[in-house]
């Protein structure tokens, strides 16, 4: 069955994300690495569309197949999930709505968090339920400026925070499959880090080793990062990357042991400078 209703303004899980340093990596960057950065948007831009949700018939039940509303503007991107249809497909559950939007919005992320790492960006976004519109290249409403307003004044370190809106759900937050993070500070974030490797690339013959190529070639370009921004004094951009680092390294720590040998990764040899 595929549910495309006609857009409203309507309560909607909502996503703003942006990449940290676009503005100044633009003006300043060499030829090669601005043509990653184009390459990139265009990749964003190809993402762009809009909501449908299918059901099909399986044991135990139906699978839920969710294609969320996605626009794209310079560094910024917008994912919606209108909360009516899906909860339709699941026969009003609305743990398994959650869940469904949840995973769906995860692996997204990840494989936009690792798009950006490659050419050395870090992403940073809010999300939070609230009421929107998204459609016909239009977004209007108020999930998108609080997503916003998480975005630029609450999540500072590159994560996704997410709102009290959601986290005050019981239906959202009772299964520990919802891949979220609780900070030191008591906020909850998605978890992009322990699975970063592992959805970075589709499986294949040699689906191993490019992922351990893909490891490494990460491990250096944050490195690199902390090296640069050490020497050149810039502590607020050096917070960050380093804040990263330390995610990245315990996303490592709750993979098993065997995944991190496929990597020929030593956790004892691992600290924020050498990542």
């Amino acid at each position: 069955m595929n549910q495309m209703a006609e857009p409203e303004y309507e309560e909607q899980f909502t996503a703003f994300v942006d990449f940290l340093g676009f503005s100044e990596a633009s003006n300043r960057t060499d030829d090669d690495t601005r043509l990653k950065i184009l390459n990139l948007l265009r990749s964003l831009s190809a993402l762009r569309g809009e909501f449908e949700v299918h059901t099909a018939p399986e044991q135990g039940g139906n699978r839920i197949n969710i294609k969320p509303a996605i626009s794209s503007f310079s560094d910024n991107i917008v994912i919606s999930y209108p909360l009516g249809p899906i909860l339709a497909s699941t026969g009003s559950n609305e743990h398994i709505a959650a869940l469904s939007i949840l995973w769906n919005f995860n692996d997204l992320l990840t494989r936009i968090a690792s798009a950006a790492l490659s050419i050395g960006f870090l992403i940073r976004g809010g999300a939070t339920i609230g009421k929107l519109y998204h459609a016909n290249g239009v977004v209007f409403g108020e999930a998108l400026v609080d997503a916003y307003q998480i975005e630029s004044r609450t999540s500072f370190y590159p994560r996704v925070i997410v709102s009290s809106k959601i986290t005050r759900r019981e239906e959202w937050m009772k299964s520990q499959a919802m891949n979220l993070l609780k900070g030191h500070d008591g906020l909850y974030y998605f978890d992009c880090f322990t699975m970063l490797t592992l959805r970075s690339l589709e499986r294949g013959e040699d689906w191993a080793e490019k992922l351990k190529a893909w490891y490494h070639n990460a491990a250096e370009i944050i490195g690199k990062n902390l090296t640069r921004l050490e020497g050149e004094g810039k502590l607020n951009e050096l917070s960050k990357w380093a804040w990263y680092a330390h995610e990245f390294r315990s996303g490592l720590e709750r993979l098993s042991p065997e995944i991190l040998k496929g990597l020929g990764v030593s956790l004892d040899a691992i600290s924020w400078r050498n990542i």
